[in-house]
């Protein structure tokens, strides 16, 4: 498999890469451990290259802990790798993960598609597709109205990084930001049974290395706008399949 496959993992936390590692090594897979960003490691000024508080509070329902912002900036500066490398797609992964034997099989078969920019991979909910079409007779690609959170596993292109990235600065938990693909114009499907799945583990070791507590209460007025952007975002479908599978 050519494509590169990128580990997000913590320096503290290197018996989960080692993990993590062997895992997709059993299954001949090599991916590079891309090292996390920690929030309360960054100064205030650094932080503001990277999080507006401003748009934060007009536009999310509440303050970001600097445990989501190291999240955050640490999947932006895989994109930021995938532009400056101009890499045609690579995938992305959170540590602590189980990982399913179709793996490969999934990433050989995406690379046949066009006209994409990001690929769910995991969804700890399992939503439902809008439309679907077989793929290779074992896997389902669909689209979706109710896009997933969840940033544990996903595939992205050269042109969905580069979309991606127009959010520096972010004002909301990058796992959040994903479910509002039409902002950005994000080319968003996924491909069932999910290759990926994840304890949970990595959001709470980041929080604890964070002090991961928010600095302030959240508002009926911020809690309003942002239920009724999102419920205006779900009906949106991610992406048109048609364009998408029209070459297979």
């Amino acid at each position: 498999m050519t494509v590169p496959i990128y580990v997000i993992n913590m320096k503290c936390c290197k018996d989960r890469w080692l993990e993590t590692q062997n895992k997709l090594n059993t299954l001949n897979i090599n991916a590079q451990r891309f090292d996390a960003t920690i929030g309360r490691e960054l100064s205030e000024q650094e932080i503001k290259i990277w999080y507006c508080p401003k748009k934060n509070n007009k536009q999310y329902h509440r303050d970001l802990t600097s445990g989501e912002i190291g999240c955050y900036i640490s999947h932006m500066r895989v994109w930021q790798k995938i532009v400056d490398e101009a890499l045609p797609m690579c995938v992305i992964l959170e540590d602590d993960l189980s990982i399913q034997s179709s793996f490969s099989r999934i990433i050989e078969a995406a690379e046949k598609l066009q006209n994409w920019d990001f690929i769910k991979l995991s969804d700890s909910r399992n939503l439902a597709f809008v439309d679907t079409q077989s793929l290779e007779s074992k896997f389902v690609l669909g689209n979706y109205l109710k896009a997933p959170s969840g940033a544990q596993g996903y595939m992205l292109s050269l042109e969905g990084a580069k979309k991606l990235l127009r959010r520096k600065p972010f004002f909301r938990p990058v796992d959040v930001d994903m479910q509002f693909h039409s902002e950005i114009g994000l080319n968003m499907i996924g491909i069932k049974p999910y290759p990926v799945a994840t304890s949970g583990q990595f959001e709470s070791e980041i929080a604890r290395a964070n002090s991961g507590r928010h600095s302030n209460k959240s508002t009926f007025i911020r809690n309003l706008k942002h239920r009724l952007n999102l419920y205006m975002q779900r009906k949106k479908i991610s992406a048109d399949l048609s364009v998408i599978t029209k070459k297979l």
